[in-house]
C-alpha cells in the first residue's frame, strides 16, 4: 500500500512539473507574440493597473527575447568592471568580454577576456592589452592578440592599429571549434561504453597495459604531426578487435587514441573543424591494420562506429 502511494505521488508530481513547464511555454509563446503590446496600448481597459503590469511583462519578455538570440548568434558579450587595487592600472578600469560556446543547445561555461589601457598618454588612450583570461591554454591566444592587438612600439608616439572585433570573433571560433570537438570525444566515449571522463585519466582498471609508443602524445601542436604515423609493416585486418576500452585525446582535442582489450589502437589526428585528417590502426605487435584504416576518413563523429561495424555498448 505504501509503495503504490509513493509511486502515485511520483506520478502527480512529474505530471505537475510537465504542465508547469507546459504553461511556461505557452506563457512565453504568448508573450512574445508582436501584435500583444499594441493591443494592450490600444484597447480601452477597465484597470489601467492591471494592462501597465501586463505591458511591463510584454517588455520583460522582449528583452529577454533579445539577450538569447544575441547570446545565441554572438555569443560576445562586453562589459565594464573596476579593479579594487589601489595601484590597478589605467585607475582600475578594465575592459571584460565573456565569449560563450554552446553545445547541442547548452550554453557551457564562459570564458573571460579582461583587457586594460596600459599606456595613460592621451595619444594612447585607445590601445588595450590583455591583462588576465580564463581560455585555455591550447587555444592561440597570444598569436592571435599579437596579430589584432599589437602593442605600442617603445618612444614611439604612433598608437597601433587594433581590431578588437577580428580578435574576438577569430578567438570564438577557436573556441567554438575546440568544444565542439571535446563534446564529440565525449560522445566517443559514451558510444563505446565508457564513461565520459575524455581525459583518459582513469586507466586503474584497463584489462591490458598498451606501450608507451601508442599513448605517447606531442606536447605541442607545432610537433611535427607526420611524426605520430610511422611506415611500418601492413596487414590485412582478420579479426574484429575485441571491445574499446579507452578513448582519449590531447589538451588540444586534435589527436584522438582509440584503444581496444586486444591491444590494438587507433590514433586520429583532427582537424580544428572535427574532420579526420590522418590516422593510423596498429595491432598489439605494431603492425599496421589497413581495413580499419580506410574507415577512419570522416567525421570525428562516429568514428567508433565507423571502426567497429557497430554501436559499442557497455561491457
Amino acid at each position: 500500500m505504501e509503495k503504490d502511494l509513493d509511486k502515485d505521488l511520483s506520478e502527480l508530481r512529474k505530471h505537475v512539473a510537465d504542465l508547469e513547464a507546459q504553461r511556461a511555454n505557452l506563457s512565453t509563446i504568448l508573450l512574445s507574440s508582436p501584435h500583444l503590446p499594441a493591443r494592450l496600448q490600444q484597447r480601452p481597459v477597465t484597470q489601467p493597473r492591471m494592462a501597465k503590469k501586463a505591458l511591463q511583462t510584454v517588455q520583460k519578455q522582449a528583452k529577454r527575447n533579445t539577450e538569447n538570440l544575441y547570446r545565441s548568434c554572438a555569443g560576445i558579450t562586453a562589459y565594464k568592471i573596476k579593479d579594487p587595487d589601489p595601484n590597478a592600472i589605467d585607475s582600475g578600469n578594465v575592459l571584460g568580454v565573456q565569449i560563450e560556446a554552446s553545445v547541442k543547445g547548452s550554453f557551457l561555461e564562459p570564458y573571460q577576456v579582461f583587457l586594460v589601457r596600459p599606456d595613460k598618454r592621451r595619444e594612447m588612450a585607445q590601445v588595450l592589452k590583455i591583462h588576465r583570461h580564463t581560455i585555455p591554454t591550447c587555444i592561440p591566444l597570444a598569436a592571435l592578440a599579437a596579430r589584432y592587438l599589437p602593442q605600442p612600439v617603445p618612444h614611439s608616439s604612433v598608437p597601433p592599429v587594433q581590431n578588437l572585433t577580428r580578435l574576438l570573433k577569430c578567438l570564438r571560433k577557436e573556441l567554438a571549434s575546440y568544444t565542439l570537438r571535446k563534446a564529440a570525444v565525449e560522445q566517443l566515449r559514451l558510444e563505446a561504453g565508457l564513461s565520459s571522463d575524455a581525459s583518459g585519466k582513469n586507466k586503474k582498471n584497463r584489462t591490458l597495459a598498451i606501450g608507451k609508443i601508442f599513448n605517447a602524445v606531442p606536447d605541442s601542436e607545432d610537433e611535427d604531426e607526420d611524426s605520430m604515423i610511422e611506415d611500418g609493416p601492413t596487414r590485412r585486418c582478420q579479426d574484429r578487435p575485441q571491445r574499446i576500452v579507452d578513448v582519449s585525446a590531447n589538451a588540444a582535442v586534435r589527436e584522438v587514441t582509440i584503444e581496444w582489450s586486444d591491444g590494438q589502437v587507433a590514433k586520429v589526428v583532427l582537424g580544428k573543424d572535427g574532420q579526420v585528417e590522418k590516422g593510423v590502426v596498429r595491432t598489439k605487435d605494431g603492425n599496421r591494420v589497413s581495413e580499419a584504416e580506410k574507415k577512419i576518413a570522416g567525421r570525428i563523429e562516429g568514428l567508433t562506429e565507423r571502426l567497429t561495424g557497430r554501436n559499442q555498448v557497455p561491457a
